[in-house]
């Protein structure tokens, strides 16, 4: 099988496998116990905790482990809204609470916005461009905005927004607090969250060859906030719950790794897309330029040939000829919905459900992608 679905999860480093082993097995300490077992998972998860934080020019105490980047999304825009609700506004209505996000967000940033909209609050929606971009527009912002959650990297098109400039405009114009989904992010382009002057990030370890269920949240230093999981002590009374060791130390080898055929990928790409421009039933919806990231490539196909493809079966065609793509976010595939994202984008809904995410990890190679225009010349 060629596996070209790197955006939806890695394959787990042997490395990382290595580093994870004693503690999958003789070193199965609590982090929380006083004896020498406890004293050695509590600093090893301490260690990971430091790589994690250096990951991102953070301080370790403003990282907080959770199971993963939909836990870090959620925890994030629940523990903020409702600690900005409780500060400022408790007994009245919900809706003086403002959230802005936009309508190409990964389903774990709009369901829980949406989920708070069910109480009240008033969510608005910032577009986005042709490939997927955040369309940024400082009149959005009002003075009594709580929150503004936007991604930094599309995972469904790779597009990188402006994190940065977005935030300086959001602390000039209002008191907002600004995440950011960062999952598809790490370990495609440096992630400073000084100088992106965020106040969440979220980041997740599966998505570069670390453990599922496992992530990050970066929570900056006095940051009001309210912790989504009580009961325990955990994570500086920021999480409760049983640290998970094993998955906190495997995270850590993955982000020392990260450089590992970094370079491949950006290859990778350009064959891709230089064979993809031969082809000229073919219609990219990712940018081809720097404001997209390198593993990932999304397109579709002309309307004659959309016509004559089965939704249903396009992807199923491709895992026929052994390779394994997708047509959007791992979180609602096999649902044969169209692409919330395209869909945003102003695709039909014909290409958002008839198209092709291609996502490289470093251990992909040209002739997979010599294999995948094979078996789509025999597809479409």
């Amino acid at each position: 099988m060629i596996y070209l679905d790197n955006a939806a999860t890695t394959p787990l480093a042997p490395e990382v496998l290595e580093a994870m082993r004693p503690f999958l097995g003789e070193e199965f300490g609590n982090a929380s116990s006083v004896h020498q077992l406890g004293s050695r998972a509590r600093v090893a998860i301490e260690s990971a905790r430091e790589t994690v934080a250096r990951a991102i020019h953070a301080a370790p105490r403003e990282i907080v482990f959770t199971s993963g980047g939909t836990e870090a999304n959620n925890a994030a825009i629940k523990g903020s809204l409702f600690k900005h609700y409780t500060d400022h506004f408790s007994g009245k209505p919900w809706s003086e609470l403002k959230v802005l996000t936009s309508s190409a967000e990964h389903h774990a940033v709009l369901e829980p916005i949406e989920w708070i909209a069910t109480l009240g609050a008033v969510v608005t929606f910032v577009p986005v461009g042709s490939f997927g971009h955040v369309q940024w527009n400082s009149d959005l912002i009002a003075d009594d905005t709580a929150l503004v959650s936007l991604m930094m990297v599309n995972n469904e098109t790779g597009a990188i927004n402006p994190i940065a400039g977005i935030a300086n405009e959001v602390k000039k114009n209002s008191k907002a607090l600004v995440h950011t989904d960062a999952v598809q992010a790490l370990g495609k382009i440096p992630i400073d969250v000084k100088a992106l002057g965020v106040d969440f990030l979220s980041i997740s370890a599966h998505k570069i060859h670390g453990p599922k269920g496992i992530g990050a949240l970066y929570i900056k230093s006095g940051t009001p906030w309210e912790p989504l999981l009580h009961g325990g002590s955990q994570e500086r009374n920021r999480r409760g719950g049983t640290e998970a060791v094993a998955l906190a130390v495997g995270f850590a080898e993955a982000i020392k790794r990260i450089s590992d055929g970094e370079g491949n990928v950006t290859a990778l790409r350009k064959h891709l897309l230089t064979k993809l421009a031969q082809i000229p039933e073919v219609i990219l919806n990712s940018a081809t330029d720097d404001s997209s990231i390198d593993s990932i490539v999304n397109f579709s196909f002309v309307p004659e040939v959309l016509a004559r493809i089965d939704a249903d079966a396009l992807i199923i065609r491709f895992d026929m000829e052994g390779i394994a793509v997708s047509n959007g976010s791992a979180c609602t595939s096999g649902s044969q919905q169209p692409s919330h994202v395209l869909l945003a984008m102003g695709k039909s809904k014909e290409v958002a459900t008839k198209s092709v995410r291609v996502s490289f990890s470093r251990y992909n190679t040209a002739e997979d992608v010599d294999r995948l225009i094979e078996a789509m010349r025999k597809i479409v």
